[in-house]
């Protein structure tokens, strides 16, 4: 719905008008302008004005204390805008509580003196933050002023925000300097949605405690002496939008609607009428949700400041180093319960799963060094937002991502797997911050609907924090395109827990259930703390593999007076790259093994051979049309594409060579291992 519509509506039917070709001033506009120029942005835009008022979706609190700070406006007037349709009062309290909710618990994450800055700009009156009610407004709006009446009209598809301002995003602005027709349209915009569709947000004095409110705290119910008027939007205004914000609010809105129907009136002739009686009952109400009505659990981490909250909670960044000492040989002692219970290579095992921890506690910087490597053109797929586990079951997935995020904040959270699909991980991937999200027993059909194209999407999302996924899978056999391999922390196992030996299941899950309650988060606070310490220049690290891993083998080391274990050592980032397809490899050298060769494509069913520089592999097809091999696990520059068809692949012979790190000859001598030169 065009925001325009709520100036100087007439009483006429809008078909009547629509007949009439009549133009009363209201509607969707169309501004005509003329291209001068074109810039790169700067902050510097904003700089020699005394008022800027604000028209947004969202906004950030860091964008909110430059503006305030850096170019000292004596009037800063900010409006929050909605990406969901409102139609009645449940829509309003929802988008309220959601967006009230987001200002307090960025305002919670700045230091001392910066929270009382901005809380002092608000109630000496220089600052205003208003939210919508009635209307969606698709508009972005910057209106700038001075003493010397200079103005600046902004306008375009950049919210007030870092993110949309750093140029990582397709966003777009257009200014108009001076422009008195300009400066009289959009202002007249903008008045009327702060004199008939706002409300303006409270906030306390001293010092915000609480990210969360009460219906009764919400702007709309504030007032509680005058009627409030909504007018339902018709059909044809209600939009499809973007999911971040309107998945939060239909969260809430979920809670509310059951609980509110009885005191909320019916909308009779197109308008709901929310008189100072109703409010009254409205606000009496008094909500109890559970973790899964409303999931607002998030982890946000300022960087400069070096202060983080927890959903909407302080997230304390002290440690004790005694408590980090004691954490430290419970997570040695966590690692050790693989030895003698485990069959298989549990060395390996060790290592792969120190690999995913490393990955896991480094996780809430991922968002920002793939935000660098897209600015600097560097290699963003060395930086993967995915990490996928997988392999047999009773291997120790689930338990060990159980324990590990247990360790860094306090407890540990499983999103449904029905949740998982684009529209959700979309949602997810905005709304969890930089907490990690973890699926547990994905299948196979469910990740290439919906993880593949994610995955393979190296554009960021329209935020600036954004968290790490983890998926746990069962299935076998599992394969993974190279498209994916190449972008994912990969973890696969077939080394797991005897299924028979019950005893040995439960005996070891008692002693990792009391080992998880030692768990107090100071090592992980200190792993934080060192981290940002290496990260202070904002360039990127060399390898973030072998600085998250190295910090963590350094902390764990100050555990024990004895040397430490092989697998809690380093390790780089060409280290694990050259591991993540030993299981591709070795099904690959097991196909082309020397008892499977002919001389001739008819000679045996299924088979290979040599001719020149080309390895020549034909399979027979079952029943269904399916071959014996997935030949999507293999890297795609292994593969001829152009000569290969059917039942018949053609390999690259040297890539292969190198690849599997043996040479293939037309004689007797079947294997001889690679060497360069």
């Amino acid at each position: 719905m065009s925001v325009n519509r709520m100036f100087g509506e007439s009483e006429e039917p809008r078909d009547a008008q629509a007949g009439l070709r009549l133009d009363d001033g209201t509607g969707l506009r169309v501004v005509s302008a003329g291209f001068l120029h074109e810039e790169q942005f700067n902050w510097d835009l904003f700089h020699g004005y005394d008022c800027l008022r604000v028209l947004t979706y969202t906004a950030s609190i860091g964008a909110i204390v430059r503006m305030l700070d850096r170019y000292s406006f004596t009037e800063f007037d900010c409006v929050f805008g909605c990406e969901r349709t409102l139609r009645d009062i449940k829509d309003i309290l929802a988008f309220q509580k959601v967006a009230v909710g987001d200002t307090r618990a960025a305002i919670m994450g700045l230091k001392d003196e910066r929270h009382a800055y901005v809380l002092g700009a608000v109630h000496e009156g220089r600052a205003h933050f208003r939210v919508l009610r009635k209307y969606i407004a698709h508009a972005k709006l910057y209106l700038l002023s001075n003493a010397d009446g200079h103005t600046r009209v902004i306008v375009g598809s950049a919210n007030l925000s870092e993110s949309a301002f750093s140029g990582n995003q397709p966003e777009t602005l257009v200014k108009f300097d001076d422009d008195e027709q300009a400066w009289h349209h959009y202002n007249r915009m903008l008045d009327g949605i702060i004199q008939s569709a706002s409300d303006e947000i409270s906030l306390p004095k001293e010092r915000i405690s609480n990210a969360e409110i009460e219906i009764s705290e919400t702007p709309v119910m504030a007032d509680t002496s005058s009627t409030l008027v909504i007018e339902a939007p018709s059909p044809e205004e209600v939009e499809l939008t973007a999911p971040f914000q309107v998945m939060r609010i239909e969260k809430v809105l979920a809670v509310l609607g059951p609980r509110l129907s009885a005191a909320i009136p019916p909308i009779l002739r197109g308008k709901q009428r929310i008189t100072p009686d109703i409010k009254r009952e409205i606000s009496r109400i008094r909500l109890v949700k559970s973790a899964e009505e409303v999931d607002s659990r998030y982890f946000s981490l300022d960087r400069t400041n070096r202060t983080a909250l927890l959903s909407g909670e302080r997230f304390p960044m002290e440690w004790s180093n005694e408590a980090v000492k004691a954490e430290g040989k419970l997570l040695l002692e966590y690692f050790k319960n693989y030895e003698g219970a485990f069959e298989g290579n549990v060395a390996r095992l060790q290592q792969d799963y120190f690999t995913l921890m490393s990955w896991l506690y480094f996780s809430p910087f991922i968002c920002d060094m793939r935000s660098l490597a897209l600015l600097q053109d560097s290699d963003v797929i060395r930086y993967p937002s995915f990490a996928i586990i997988f392999g047999k079951s009773n291997c120790g997935k689930t338990s060990l991502v159980d324990t590990l995020m247990t360790s860094m904040f306090g407890y540990t959270h499983t999103v449904d797997k029905q949740s998982f699909t684009a529209s959700h991980l979309r949602g997810l991937q905005q709304g969890y911050k930089r907490f990690p999200v973890v699926f547990d027993d994905i299948g196979r059909s469910a990740f290439n609907r919906h993880g593949r194209d994610m995955i393979k999407d190296e554009m960021l999302p329209p935020v600036t924090e954004c968290p790490g996924f983890v998926l746990s899978m069962n299935a076998e056999p599992q394969s993974f395109p190279d498209e994916v391999v190449k972008r994912s922390m990969m973890i696969y196992t077939t080394t797991a827990l005897p299924p028979h030996n019950e005893e040995l299941r439960q005996r070891l899950q008692s002693k990792i259930q009391e080992m998880r309650r030692g768990l107090t988060g100071h090592l992980y606070r200190r792993y934080l703390s060192e981290i940002m310490d290496h990260l202070k220049d904002e360039r990127l690290p060399e390898d973030w593999l072998a600085l998250s891993s190295g910090v963590l083998s350094g902390i764990i080391s100050e555990a024990t007076d004895e040397p430490l274990p092989h697998w809690c050592k380093g390790v780089t980032w060409i280290d694990y790259a050259e591991k993540r397809y030993d299981r591709v490899k070795a099904r690959l050298d097991n196909l082309l093994r020397p008892t499977a060769y002919a001389k001739g494509e008819g000679d045996i069913p299924n088979g290979w051979m040599i001719e020149g520089d080309k390895i020549i592999v034909w399979e027979q097809r079952d029943a269904f049309g399916r071959r014996g091999f997935d030949w999507e696990d293999v890297p795609s520059t292994l593969i001829d594409e152009e000569v290969s068809g059917g039942g018949r692949t053609v390999l690259r012979r040297s890539s292969v060579e190198k690849f599997l790190g043996r040479r293939f000859r037309t004689s007797r001598r079947w294997w001889k291992p690679w060497a360069e030169g």
